[in-house]
């Protein structure tokens, strides 16, 4: 049977002291993490005194509880293990995770760690994801949009198009001929005569025809602004 008396947890504080590749499991809301004495102590004031020895508050079972949101918390633990700091991008509304990052802000003070809560405070995260945006208009969707419609595109590039309807003016060929429609080049000397015989007015139509605004967004990536000693997450 395992000895839970104060003496012993005592020696076991001592034991994580001196051995800093001790394991420590913390009970952080519902859920539990498992991890490194000098994980949780290289930055964290909190845990450089909790886990000190001083203070005898670990529960029967060896276990440290911690009130707080676990979900945050586990990215405040992997900050900890690696130096990197979190992106909470969603790349389908291309926008930052403000609320995520107030309530890491919170515990990153809470768990007296400066240098994250930096990071945080300074939006310093911004710099990790920029955004370019190019916009084009189409006046004839039908007949110039296709370079648009059929190019390739990265992964982190996307593409959004609004369309309108306008109308155009269309050559009329004299004699009717379908092919000439559009292009007066096309006309010879008969349709010039044809024309002289009515008049030798140019006619056009006005035809409707689909305009487009094709916006391009990339998001460029620069995993340097969150990077510490590892990658990021």
């Amino acid at each position: 049977m395992a000895d839970t008396s104060p003496d012993s947890q005592i020696m076991t504080f001592n034991l994580c002291k001196a051995n800093e590749s001790c394991r420590v499991t913390l009970q952080v809301g519902e859920r539990r993490f498992t991890t490194l004495h000098d994980t949780l102590t290289s930055e964290s004031t909190y845990f450089g005194a909790r886990l000190s020895g001083r203070w005898n508050d670990v529960d029967q079972d060896g276990v440290y509880f911690i009130d707080a949101d676990p979900e945050i918390f586990e990215h405040i633990l992997r900050y900890l293990r690696s130096g990197n700091f979190p992106v909470f991008f969603d790349a389908s509304t291309q926008t930052f995770d403000h609320a995520k990052y107030l309530s890491l802000l919170c515990e990153a003070r809470y768990f007296g760690i400066p240098k994250l809560e930096e990071w945080v405070e300074k939006e310093r995260y911004l710099d990790v994801v920029q955004i370019k945006k190019s916009t084009v208009t189409v006046h004839d969707i039908d007949t110039q949009g296709s370079g648009y419609l059929n190019k390739t595109m990265t992964a982190n590039t996307r593409m959004d198009m609004s369309t309108t309807w306008d109308t155009k003016q269309v050559y009329v060929c004299p004699r009717d001929i379908l092919v000439h429609r559009g292009d007066k080049a096309r006309c010879g000397l008969a349709c010039e005569k044809a024309r002289a015989r009515v008049g030798g007015d140019i006619t056009f139509d006005s035809e409707p025809v689909l305009r487009a605004v094709i916006t391009e967004t990339t998001m460029i990536f620069n995993p340097a602004a969150c990077m510490g000693d590892g990658g990021c997450e």
